[in-house]
């Protein structure tokens, strides 16, 4: 029996293609397609799909915010993520939603067909020129702790500013979120550089990734003491 696939591609000539292609291969059909988040939500509640073949890239609604609904309505539904980008953190962001698979577009019919398989064993799968970048992070992640002294050593309100810093925010902007002074928040700023033995905060953001790694695990750690 055929295993029906919802596809979702904003990009007309792209979605006949990989249509024509998924049918031809035999064993699938393409129940339903469209190129809207929303029409696809809707979709989906009415096709009933075994598999669904999701752009993350969609002209009205965030192929992630997509995702998300899809999987609280039919967790055990696999979802394939088709996408040009190469971003880890939308990557990560998209496997804690629960996506099944993270195919690059372009990279061949194989790689798609090894992504929808691995999909039906419950299995994840991420392509290969993914899987090298998400390697090569956790290397320069593992570099940078050796090079950076230790987060725990700042404050709870000073591992906040961090945060925000690394994501580009300025003092003023900081300020406005924490609901405390501008000279609070560069006080703060003094006090992590003196910490962290630096000289100034850029070099927090050419550290982002060991930064939010260090933070997230030093959080988990709580949450397993309590």
């Amino acid at each position: 029996m055929k295993k029906t696939i919802l596809l979702v591609e904003d990009d007309l000539l792209l979605r006949k293609g990989l249509k024509t292609m998924i049918e031809m291969r035999g064993g699938f059909s393409i129940e339903a397609d469209t190129g809207s988040g929303k029409e696809a939500l809707r979709l989906f509640g009415m096709v009933h799909p075994d598999i669904v073949l999701l752009d993350l890239r969609l002209p009205d609604i965030p192929g992630t915010e997509v995702l998300r609904q899809l999987k609280q309505a039919a967790p055990k539904v696999p979802v394939i993520l088709l996408t040009i980008c190469e971003e880890n953190e939308l990557l990560f962001q998209a496997l804690a939603l629960g996506a099944n698979a993270y195919v690059l577009k372009g990279a061949g019919p194989e790689e798609l067909f090894l992504g929808i398989h691995y999909s039906l064993k419950n299995e994840v799968f991420i392509s290969p020129k993914l899987a090298k970048i998400i390697v090569d992070d956790y290397l320069l992640v593992n570099q940078h702790r050796k090079s950076l002294p230790p987060l725990h050593n700042l404050t709870a309100r000073e591992k906040q500013i961090v945060r925000l810093i690394i994501d580009g925010k300025k003092s003023k902007e900081i300020a406005d979120i924490l609901f405390i002074s501008i000279k609070t928040v560069n006080k703060h700023r003094s006090n992590i550089l003196v910490k962290l033995g630096i000289h100034n905060l850029s070099e927090l953001r050419q550290r982002k990734l060991y930064v939010l790694d260090t933070i997230i695990d030093e959080s988990q750690k709580k949450k397993l003491k309590n």
